[in-house]
Formats: C-alpha cells, structure tokens, sequence
C-alpha cells in the first residue's frame, strides 16, 4: 500500500514485523505503534528500494542480506539515549555499599579480580560510569585487576562505545571535576582517557545468550538498568535467569528504579541499600 508515494504499514505488516521483532531478539513493540515503526523503518525501506512493509518482511525472513539487516532493523526501533552517571542514587549505592563489600568479600577469599558486566550498554555511558567509581572508591588500586564488559545487541552503539567520544547532551549529570579527570578534549568533543578505556570492553549481543560474551568465571556485578522495560514478561524472566548462571549467590544486579522482579521470578531476593532496590542472587 502506498500514500503520497511513500508505503503505508498495514496492520498485517505491523503484526508480522512485531512477531517477527519479538521472536529474533525478544523485543516487545506494542499494539497502537504502527505510525512508530513505520517512521523508524520507512528510510530503510527506500535505501532498500523496496516498495512495501510486505517486501522489507520477506527481505528479512528470506534474503540473502537478511541477517545483516536484522541488525539494522534493531538499531532503528530501540531507544539508545543515555548519559554519564545516570540515575546517581543507585550509582552512590555502588560506589559507597556494593563495592566495599564485594572488596571485603574478596580479600577474604584471597582474590584480586572483579568482573562487572552492563548489559544494554548502548553507547557505553554506563560502562565508563561504573569504571570512574571504581577507580574514584579507592577500593581496588595496585593490584586489582578490574574488568567491565558492556554488551548491547545493537552493532552501532558498540562502535560508538569503542571509539569513546562523547559532547553534549551525554555530559548532562557529569560531576565538573570528572570532566578534566577522566577525558581529554579532542575535535568531535572529549574522548574517554586510556586509564578508563584500559578498564572496559564492548561486546554486540543478546543477553538472552551471553556465552563467549562473559566467561565460565562469572561477573560480581550486572548493571541492567532501564533496559527490561522493552521486553515481555516472558523474555525478562529468561534474561534475569541467564544472568543468575553467571551471578555467584551474592552477586549483585542492579536494575532501573521503575523495573521490579517481584513478579517475574523467585531467583533473586531483593536487598534494600540506601536509596535504592538491588537484587541478589538467591543462594
């Protein structure tokens, strides 16, 4: 179907795209967003120089370029906005309570690794947040060996992430005195300074599948934060219990401060830090 010479996404379309969107990646589009997904998807359709939502589906399911174009498909209906120290209340539970007790927790097992995974990274904002805080909470200097992995299922933020260059709006809740400390200025804004960047990895992913992404050792601590509110019921539970597998019984997951697994599983008891709900691993 075609308007003004543009398609128009029927609800067949939509209905199909939606299934086929929830099934590949476990993306939860909801009814009434036709005019959403079409907007997001109707460039893409004329770089492709298809002619209908009915042909962009079957490029998907049956082309030869299919499954690169998965990739692009996601990359054009999730929303990768972030910025440095975001959601600052739970980012003091970190820095102040979590990270003393895991370093206690470790010294006490003779261990001198920590291992932190954000998941849905996106541009990676989050993963060089949680590096500035370990860095800045004293906890592990000398000979720590300190490892943050961000994965985000979207190839073009992970690029973005790598390359560590940031300006505007991605600053916007950035203490003053980390600007100088941690980033130096450079033509398109400030970029990440190696003694962060050294800290982190990127990885394209699903976390519904996160082996060969995090090693059989495990991670201490998940960041999960504002990214669970795009899945169904059903797919949150998988991706919460797939975490587990690589949580220790007092690993921690920190998820947004509206996201909630009261209902979804009985995996992880909820622990009240200051300010805020963390979640941990039921032993």
């Amino acid at each position: 179907m075609e308007m003004d010479g543009k398609a128009v996404m029927s609800l067949e379309d939509f209905r199909l795209i939606k299934e086929f969107v929830a099934e590949n990646f476990g993306l939860l589009v909801e009814n009434g967003k036709e005019g959403y997904l079409s907007s997001r998807l109707l460039s893409r359709l004329e770089e492709l120089r298809l002619s209908s939502f009915a042909e962009y589906y079957a490029y998907l399911k049956f082309a030869p370029g299919g499954t690169e174009e998965r990739l692009q498909l996601v990359s054009r209906i999730t929303n990768n906005e972030t910025y440095f120290f975001r959601e600052e209340i739970q980012l003091r539970a970190f820095a102040e309570v979590a990270l003393p007790a895991l370093k206690e927790r470790k010294v006490k097992n003779g261990e001198r690794e920590i291992r932190i995974l954000s998941a849905g990274c996106s541009s990676g904002e989050e993963a060089y947040t949680l590096a500035m805080l370990v860095l800045e909470s004293g906890c592990f200097a000398w000979d720590w060996d300190v490892k943050i992995t961000g994965v985000d299922i979207d190839p073009k933020v992970i690029e973005r992430a790598k390359d560590g260059t940031y300006s505007g709006r991605a600053f916007q809740s950035l203490p003053a005195l980390y600007l100088d400390r941690f980033f130096r200025k450079c033509e398109s804004g400030f970029r990440v300074k190696d003694s962060i960047r050294s800290m982190c990895s990127f990885a394209q992913g699903n976390l519904l599948d996160l082996d060969g992404i995090v090693s059989e050792a495990g991670v201490d601590i998940i960041f999960c934060r504002n990214v669970l509110i795009y899945f169904d019921d059903g797919t949150v539970k998988r991706i919460v219990e797939n975490f587990a597998r690589f949580l220790p019984d007092d690993g921690l997951l920190f998820l947004g401060h509206s996201e909630s697994l009261s209902r979804i599983t009985s995996r992880y008891i909820p622990i009240r830090f200051p300010g805020a709900i963390v979640y941990r691993v039921r032993g």
